[in-house]
Parts: C-alpha cells; structure tokens; sequence
C-alpha cells in the first residue's frame, strides 16, 4: 500500500508552471484574452504594454488554449481552429510532460499588424511585465 501511494504522489501534486507567454514586440500596448478547455468563457482582457511579455495563468499550456484574440489598437486578431493546432504544434508536449511541469514553455511573439510568432525557446530580449497589487 505505501509503495502504491508514493507512485502515485507525484500525480496529486499540484503544478506551479506558467507556460504561455505573449511576447509583445509591436509598438503599442495590446489587449490579450484566451479560451481555456475547462471554462465555457473567456479570460479577462489583460494588457501587454509595448516590449513587454505575460503569461496567460499558471498550468494553462498552449495544448489547452482553444482560441486566443490580440487587440491591437483598434484592431482584433482573432486565432482558433487550424491557426491555433499550428501555434501547438510549435511547442510539442505529453500530458505526462504537462502532468509534472517538465515541458518547455511556449513564447507566442507578436510583432504587431496581425503577425504571431511562436517558440518553444525563449526570445531574445524578453522581458516581463511588471505586475503589482497596486499598494
């Protein structure tokens, strides 16, 4: 029983990974929200200031992202279906992989009009937003 339990240990751990990363490399600030496989809505909107890069939330892998829309100035760039299997497939990983925060993280760079770059290594330059409690 207690060799049953250690096997199974590392399956009730919790993940603490935040492995989609919007890199945004246009010259204006964007508005980002994504539909993630367990929820029926919409993320919040969340901004991304010029040359700056966010996460999307901890434990949600590209693989689980249904759709993704970028709002540049007045304009809404909308990905899903195809164009969504595509940016996935630029950042392969089991569930197993995913299961224990051993798979790389996905970079989906914007380079602003429409264009989204995606890797699975980090971008050179990269740097994150910095996110406060506003105290």
């Amino acid at each position: 029983m207690r060799s049953f339990v250690l096997l199974f240990l590392p399956f009730l751990s919790g993940c603490d990974a935040w492995p989609t990363v919007v890199d945004n490399r246009a010259n204006s600030q964007l508005m980002v929200r994504y539909l993630q496989k367990d929820y029926n809505h919409w993320s919040g909107s969340f901004p991304i200031s010029a040359g700056k890069a966010m996460p999307l939330a901890r434990a949600h892998w590209i693989q689980d992202i249904r759709a993704i829309q970028i709002k540049d100035g007045v304009r809404l760039y909308s990905l899903s279906g195809d164009a969504m299997r595509s940016i996935q497939d630029a950042c392969p990983s089991s569930e197993l992989e995913r299961r224990f925060s051993t798979a790389g993280n996905c970079y989906l760079v914007y380079l602003g009009k429409g264009r989204l770059q995606t890797m699975a290594v980090v971008p050179q330059g990269l740097e994150y937003e910095q996110v406060g409690n506003g105290s």
